[in-house]
């Protein structure tokens, strides 16, 4: 023990416990304190039996000699927390050029083992910036995953593991295919052993051996997990493919198989492969379904399918010289109206290939008509609809093709319909009739019936245009670029067809664009009023009205102001809102009549009207 632990002990100052556990921590040692974090041993002040430690954000923090020893645990000056302490710019440069380095530091410092908020708690803020932990630990996740030392939890609630130096890759990796609790989740452990194929250049019976699993698992699930079995099975059949003299044992089960015993679930497969296995899939149609058969069974999934899969069905049947059914089916479907929006985007967008024989002036109107209906369905379906909405927005040649050779009568009905077409905001219709007069100027006379709301004016109080620039500001400087950056790190997951948070940034985008262009066109009508010299002959804007109930129960009073200074609470209505529209113009004595949120309705007498003071 220190003579001078040893000093304070045979004095009375300290217990002999304390004297044990001070011994751990002389001067110059690093140390951990449960709430206050890392912090270095400044010295012993024997004289007043205190510690003093100099923590992260408390330098020359003294303590009491029993309450050190109890709270105080020595750790290595090379560990992390450490280093952060003494060299945290070390740290925070390891975080940006090798961040895995940085968390197995992290873990091997705390036992091989944190949970997420554990290593949030270290990093966040002191190694990496508050505002963009978030980003890296993202990026970081994904590294992690494809290093097998580490094992990555799929869950907050559980931890993260660092494997032992001398691990064996090989069984880490058949370890976690075994761990993962769904199909989906083995699929991606097959993938990781495929990309780290070479950790069994020595054990490939345990491929082999796991190639049979597999199949065992797919067979199993594909009636309760039809899409992650399939899967499962194709990317069976790619590991299978890297085995060397490997043969498949007789039984085994095949795409093919599957797809044969389970039509009714083929739609939603094609919706949600990747794009190299859909043609995996799609190179199994004749074997499922015979020679005679396959070509039907393949495009009576055409309404159901998006425009990836039809153009990918497109290229089969046309390498298989069955493209002449092909485009019998897309006429066939025109003709009765039965094409989806995505079969029209398909034909659109072959129109100088494939579809070229049934690509005409006619199909301006089938385009129109598809628009409209989508916009009336439900918001799935409106969704699906945006690849034919954003082909006519984004390619410049597809609107002067689709009507040239066109009659007028059909030009005018096009342009007509596009003019007062709700699937696309103000600026992109502008753009796109645009492109119709640059060719037929003739038609340039819809143009002004078709925007005449442009001449209407928006009565807004100065204090809410006021507002409502603020907002728009917000939304273009904040709102907007950081839905961009949400995009941008929820593509960093990778697997687009599963990423929940990229789909739902990606609607938030659609919903910000709208607000842009709805606040922008609001703001180019408004003018602003104080609302002075308002005319209280009538009820207008600026006014104060007092109804009074024909039998006499109750009355009311409502003040009518601006587009956007609705608040019911306090009385005060929109002229745009239904309750100001209806009474709007009314005079003293003239009655209206209110119809309540239970539908009930009551008469009200106009009995004043005065002027609105602000």
């Amino acid at each position: 023990m220190h003579p001078d632990l040893e000093k304070l002990v045979s004095r009375g100052k300290i217990e002999p416990a304390t004297a044990e556990q001070l011994d751990l921590l002389p001067p110059a040692t690093f140390c951990q304190h449960k709430s206050w974090g890392a912090g270095k041993i400044a010295e012993w002040d024997r004289l007043n039996v205190k510690v003093v430690v100099d923590f992260e954000d408390k330098p020359g923090h003294e303590m009491g000699m029993k309450f050190a020893g109890m709270s105080l645990t020595p750790i290595a000056e090379e560990s992390f927390l450490g280093k952060r302490l003494s060299s945290p710019e070390e740290l925070q440069k390891l975080a940006t050029i090798d961040s895995v380095a940085l968390v197995k530091l992290a873990l091997s410092s705390s036992g091989d083992k944190l949970y997420l908020d554990q290593l949030e708690e270290l990093v966040k803020g002191k190694i990496v910036p508050e505002g963009k932990y978030k980003s890296w630990w993202e990026s970081t996740k994904k590294k992690l995953r494809d290093d097998v030392q580490f094992v990555v939890p799929a869950k907050r609630t559980d931890p993260l593991e660092l494997r032992e130096e001398d691990f064996d890759p090989s069984e880490g990796l058949i370890q976690d295919f075994n761990n993962a609790r769904d199909l989906r989740a083995k699929v991606k452990a097959v993938e990781a052993i495929i990309k780290d194929i070479g950790a069994f250049k020595d054990n490939q019976d345990k491929l082999e051996a796991l190639v049979s699993e597999i199949s065992e698992i797919a067979r199993k699930g594909v009636k309760i997990q039809f899409v992650p079995a399939v899967e499962l099975i194709l990317i069976r059949e790619e590991l299978q493919s890297k085995l060397k003299g490997y043969g498949a044992p007789e039984g085994q089960i095949t795409v093919a198989e599957i797809l044969a015993g389970n039509e009714e679930g083929l739609a939603e497969l094609f919706e949600e492969l990747s794009l190299t296995r859909l043609r995996q899939i799609l190179k199994s149609f004749p074997e499922a379904f015979g020679e005679e058969e396959w070509t039907d069974k393949m495009l009576g999934l055409v309404p159901d399918c998006n425009l990836r899969s039809i153009a990918e069905m497109a290229n089969v049947l046309n390498a298989s010289e069955k493209k002449k059914q092909l485009i019998s089916y897309m006429e066939n479907s025109l003709q009765q109206r039965t094409l989806s929006s995505d079969g029209l985007a398909w034909i659109c967008r072959e129109r100088k290939g494939l579809a070229e024989s049934i690509f005409g002036p006619s199909l301006s109107l089938s385009v129109m008509s598809s628009l409209e209906a989508d916009q009336l369905n439900e918001e799935g379906a409106v969704r699906a609809a945006n690849r034919l909405r954003d082909l006519v927005a984004d390619d410049r040649e597809l609107i002067p093709d689709l009507i040239e050779g066109a009659n007028i009568n059909i030009i005018r009905n096009f342009s007509s319909r596009l003019i007062n077409s709700a699937s696309f905001d103000e600026l992109t219709r502008k753009s796109l009739v645009a492109r119709v007069i640059k060719l037929h100027p003739e038609v340039q006379d819809l143009l002004s019936g078709g925007d005449k709301k442009e001449d209407d004016v928006l009565i807004v109080s100065e204090e809410s245009l006021a507002k409502r620039k603020e907002a728009y500001d917000k939304l273009v400087k904040e709102e907007i670029p950081q839905n961009r950056e949400d995009i941008k790190i929820a593509r960093s997951y990778g697997d687009l067809r599963e990423n929940f948070e990229y789909k739902s940034a990606k609607e938030y985008q659609r919903v910000l664009m709208k607000r842009q262009g709805d606040w922008e066109r609001d703001l180019k009508l408004a003018q602003p009023t104080d609302f002075s010299n308002s005319d209280t002959s009538k009820v207008s804007i600026g006014t104060v009205v007092n109804l009074e109930s024909t039998n006499g129960d109750e009355s009311i009073t409502y003040t009518v102001l601006g587009a956007w200074d609705s608040d019911p609470d306090k009385g005060i209505l929109a002229y745009l809102s239904d309750r100001g529209a209806q009474i709007l113009d009314k005079a003293v004595g003239d009655q209206v009549e209110f119809t309540s949120a239970e539908g009930t309705t009551q008469a009200y007498k106009i009995a004043s009207i005065s002027a609105y003071n602000a």
